[in-house]
């Protein structure tokens, strides 16, 4: 299996991508910035509810008109005016109640005042809601009666039907109390108690219109909100028996016989709301809510509460912040445009938080919106009137202004980190990429300065550089030089040696052949006879290192030429049988003509090289295998033997200088090893190769000579 590498551009990426730690760090770093950001914004919506709270200390008169010295409140008696957020028709009709039905209130058995028959078979019921709307106070009641009684025609009695008391408590503080007592539907004005005949005098400045229906009638009204004080209640009189004219059933919100039992009303105050109106510059919504968590008066819109950041919101996007948007929109939370705002009607604040700052306490609280969308900041101070908490003041904000200015600073911090990682990493890549181009480039001039044979075949540059890299080529083109200059030496070394031992040689062998003519005892004949084997054995040790030395010589003025290796492979053969009459040779030739383009006398002298070594360890009673074939472009010439097999070890040092794998007892004849390192020489010349290996069935060893076809 191949060994998993790192390249060190590679190395050098995976070094670069420490620098991902910088988002991380700059992401911690946006998070201790919203924490800070959503402190000092609790510590502002504090201060904004302590200035407002400053203004209403000390101001028992606005509380005193919303009845907020009471312990307690009953709901249904003590009644609350809504603020009406859109124009109410007089006409009977309940569609422009719509948006604050769910605030109406219901009135029924629990309600009864007075009842001739609590087993009767008209109960009587209804739907009762009051609201405000420029300087107006209006109210409707949706009656459930099957036998509604209209006072008749020119009656002089007003009590004598179904009617209605309007009791209520004038700004001076003293009990008005009116009767709507009607003949038909249509207008009405009611009129002034305690008269109850018909020519009292009406109250003009209460307007309103009564509506029979299927269930019943409904009738709906209105009354200047200067009439009011802080008490008010209504009684509905039901009269069933239009013979009798007997009242059946009184069901009202409160005692509207006496002030003192009267219910309160709560009317949004418009001086509160004043004052409130200083602060909207401060972008949050202001409750006012007196000590029984009634909503006095309000401010602003949560919707628009983005806080003390708001005006820093940005109102154009670069080209950059563009591109990246969709991007940052995966990691970032944007700010909701809208969220439900669940007390967007709510005229009680009713929660552990309103509670704790009615006890006197500074609160502030987190919440999220009621779809999870938006968080909302909530802070209360205390209002004081002397020692007694009256109410306190309620500011909230949404934490959309800290989101916009967190994502903001991300994008910005972001886009100067990313550009920070991406050039840094552009520039480790480029300082790897050129480190490795020079490292490549160091490695292809070592590899091509040695060839196969381990001669130095090209110069090595050194470089000019002045780093490490630059010292390991001067390194390497120095030591290159010196195996250069060790082999020149090496090459001429046979040369050398030969030509200078070949005339002591001579001298040596004249002498013993000069000696040998001379009469000799038996002895000195054996010691001249070994002298002589001795000086014709280092003869042909010269012999072979000049050729080997000769041939390389004579190869590089070598003419190539067309040549059909065919014919040539016969040839040889043909001759080697005559000439080697104790061997016998088997051929075999493609019918095919092999043509290739070589030196047709180096290519037999290659061929006597790989048969005498084949007939050198054949066993004679084998014939000696000489195949040629076509495979792939190539000529192959098999010479294939029976007898010892190759060394497992020496079999990819054969075709080398000076090596021999012969058994001992033929080391007495001389054997250099030049005979398969010539072929392989005048194969690698004419660009072919020599593989040698043991047979399949181990029986011998075949020598496999490839060579190019010509014109292929």
């Amino acid at each position: 299996m191949k060994k998993f590498t790192l390249g060190l551009r590679t190395k050098i990426i995976l070094l670069s991508s420490s620098l991902l730690i910088l988002p991380w760090l700059g992401s911690r770093y946006l998070q201790e910035m919203e924490n800070f950001l959503r402190q000092g914004q609790e510590q502002t919506l504090l201060g904004t509810t302590q200035a407002v709270a400053t203004a209403l200390h000390e101001r028992p008169e606005l509380f005193n008109e919303q009845a907020s010295f009471l312990n307690d409140l009953d709901a249904g008696k003590d009644l609350y005016a809504y603020q009406l957020g859109q124009a109410i028709n007089i006409d009977g009709l309940l569609n422009d109640w719509q948006e604050n039905q769910q605030q109406s209130l219901f009135y029924g058995q629990k309600q009864v005042r007075f009842q001739t028959d609590k087993n009767t078979e008209n109960p009587i019921s209804f739907t009762h809601q009051l609201g405000k709307r420029n300087g107006y106070l209006y109210a409707y009641f949706q009656v459930t009666d099957k036998k509604p009684v209209f006072r008749e025609i020119n009656a002089p009695e007003l009590d004598k039907n179904d009617h209605l008391i309007i009791a209520l408590s004038n700004p001076q503080g003293v009990l008005q109390r009116y009767i709507v007592s009607v003949s038909k539907s249509g207008w009405f004005n009611p009129y002034v108690m305690p008269a109850l005949r018909a020519a009292s005098q009406r109250e003009k400045r209460i307007q309103g219109f009564w509506k029979s229906t299927t269930s019943g009638y409904t009738i709906e009204l209105r009354l200047p909100l200067e009439m009011l004080g802080n008490k008010l209640g209504f009684a509905l009189h039901s009269v069933s028996d239009p013979k009798t004219h007997r009242v059946e059933s009184i069901i009202s919100t409160s005692n509207t016989q006496n002030l003192a039992e009267l219910g309160t009303v709560l009317v949004p105050s418009s001086e509160i709301k004043r004052i409130l109106k200083g602060m909207s510059h401060t972008k949050s919504r202001i409750w006012v809510v007196d000590r029984h968590q009634r909503v006095i008066a309000k401010s602003g819109d949560i919707l628009q509460a983005d806080g003390v950041w708001a005006s820093d919101l940005p109102t154009q996007k670069t080209t950059d912040a563009k591109l990246l948007d969709p991007l940052y929109d995966l990691i970032l939370s944007p700010p909701p445009t809208t969220f439900i705002d669940d007390l967007k009607d709510a005229t009680r604040l009713n929660s552990d938080f309103i509670e704790q700052a009615l006890a006197g306490r500074l609160q502030s609280s987190w919440r999220m919106s009621e779809d999870n969308k938006a968080m909302i900041l909530s802070a209360a101070h205390p209002i004081m009137v002397g020692s007694q908490v009256m109410g306190i003041v309620v500011a909230e904000e949404t934490t959309n202004g800290i989101l916009v200015l967190r994502n903001n600073t991300f994008k910005k911090l972001f886009n100067v980190l990313l550009g920070i990682i991406l050039i840094g990493t552009l520039l480790l890549f480029l300082f790897a990429s050129n480190i490795a181009r020079r490292i490549r480039k160091l490695r292809n001039q070592a590899d091509n300065a040695i060839d196969s044979q381990g001669r130095i075949s090209a110069p090595f540059s050194p470089s000019c550089s002045t780093d490490e890299i630059g010292d390991l080529s001067r390194s390497l083109s120095e030591m290159v030089n010196r195996l250069e200059q060790y082999h020149l030496y090496l090459e001429q070394l046979a040369a050398h040696l030969s030509h200078e031992l070949r005339t002591p040689v001579a001298v040596v062998r004249s002498s013993l052949e000069n000696l040998a003519l001379l009469p000799q005892n038996e002895n000195n004949k054996k010691y001249i006879q070994r002298s002589q084997q001795g000086i014709n054995r280092l003869n042909r040790i010269l012999t072979s290192m000049s050729e080997a030395t000769r041939i390389e010589q004579s190869l590089q003025h070598s003419e190539k030429q067309p040549i059909i290796l065919n014919d040539l492979v016969n040839g040889c053969v043909q001759g080697y049988q005559m000439t080697y009459p104790a061997f016998r040779f088997q051929l075999s030739l493609p019918q095919q003509a092999l043509p290739v383009f070589a030196d047709p006398d180096f290519i037999v002298q290659l061929f006597d090289k790989l048969t005498a070594n084949a007939m050198e360890f054949s066993e004679t009673k084998n014939a000696i295998e000489i195949t040629l074939k076509i495979e792939g472009g190539l000529a192959l010439l098999l010479v294939s033997n029976t007898g010892p097999l190759l060394p497992g070890k020496m079999t990819g040092q054969l075709l080398n200088s000076m090596v021999s794998v012969r058994a001992q007892k033929s080391q007495d004849k001389t054997h250099l090893g030049l005979g398969l390192f010539i072929a392989k020489m005048i194969a690698e010349f004419h660009q072919g190769e020599i593989i040698i290996e043991n047979r399949q069935d181990s029986s011998g060893v075949d020598v496999l000579l490839s060579l190019p076809l010509a014109g292929l």
